[in-house]
């Protein structure tokens, strides 16, 4: 079996597999305007596996999908199409990482606990919300979500595809794509619960749907919904320093051009098929520190390149005045 990932970006780089190389031996690179799709037509026989880790959410956010549609549409809609079908023709395993924000707020599988009096108390209706299920009828807002969602219709139904759909990525790897990074440059953060993917339990999940021949669609997320504010409050433990503010929905949403998702996935399907995903706010906990450590080495190394620049600068200006030898041809 020939296990291959398309794409190089968060997702990928997390995934103990190749990347499928271009005629040149290069990673292959799709976008709107320039592709090496031809590679595909001699690679792969019935059995192999693509993973296909390309999309775009936008840079540095969701916001930017809404004025680049057509850079949008291409990875997230165009590309999965095409390659589900190009494996489908050839008996690959496609396996196509989806997204969970496709859902917004509630989902109809909301239950209510009605008020009961408790030890002398009374206990208000309370809402459960068990989460929205693989089968159900998404709400997609903003343009990103449609793309994804559009990909979803299409390939869904292909017999040899498998759908993974994750929310909010979080690992213990510094990126701008991490969403520790992204809740901790934002000064003020929202409270609301939301179903979150730890990429140590997507690549465990990824083999698992491999060995098993998994099909169709899944939610790969972990179960107990967490809120941005709980994510940077464990962030606090190890950066007490930082500081932030609890906003509302509404607030966001005036900050925002795309509206934001905020919903729980339903994990139950995976859970029944026997793949166990760690609990969120153990998964939190075990790679917050291991984070933060990182955090600290790409800041101090983030430092250390300032200062050789700046002494570099000024090492510049006195040679223009002075006539010294260049830096680098300098014996230490």
């Amino acid at each position: 079996m020939n296990i291959k990932v398309i794409g190089s970006g968060f997702i990928a780089s997390h995934l103990p597999y190749d990347e499928l190389l271009n005629w040149k031996d290069k990673p292959l690179r799709v976008n709107a305007y320039n592709h090496d799709f031809d590679t595909l037509a001699d690679w792969g026989k019935e059995g192999d596996v693509l993973i296909n880790c390309i999309g775009r959410c936008g840079n540095p956010n969701v916001d930017q999908c809404e004025s680049i549609k057509e850079e949008v549409s291409f990875a997230n809609t165009v590309v999965p199409i095409m390659l589900a079908n190009f494996c489908n023709e050839k008996g690959i395993r496609f396996i196509h990482v989806g997204s969970g924000c496709i859902f917004y707020g509630e989902s109809p599988n909301t239950k209510v606990d009605w008020g009961m009096w408790q030890q002398g108390d009374w206990q208000p209706p309370m809402r459960r919300d068990s989460g929205w299920k693989e089968t159900d009828i998404a709400d997609p807002k903003s343009y990103y979500s449609k793309t994804k969602y559009a990909a979803d219709l299409a390939i869904a139904d292909l017999p040899n595809t498998t759908i993974l759909r994750i929310r909010m990525p979080v690992s213990a790897q510094y990126s701008p794509r991490n969403f520790i990074n992204k809740v901790a440059k934002y000064k003020q953060v929202i409270d609301i619960p939301n179903s979150m993917t730890f990429l140590d339990d997507f690549v465990r999940c990824v083999d698992w749907v491999i060995q098993n021949d998994k099909r169709g669609i899944w939610n790969v997320v972990n179960p107990e919904p967490l809120t941005a504010a709980d994510v940077m409050r464990e962030y606090q433990r190890y950066n007490p320093g930082h500081k932030f503010e609890v906003i509302s929905e509404e607030q966001l949403d005036a900050m925002t051009t795309a509206k934001r998702s905020n919903c729980i996935l339903d994990g139950t399907k995976l859970r029944q098929a026997g793949f166990e995903m760690t609990p969120s706010k153990k998964a939190l906990q075990m790679c917050m520190m291991d984070y933060c450590n990182r955090e600290a080495e790409a800041r101090e190394a983030s430092e250390q390149a300032r200062l050789r620049a700046a002494a570099e600068k000024a090492y510049e200006k006195e040679r223009s005045v002075f006539d010294f030898p260049p830096l680098e041809g300098r014996a230490e």
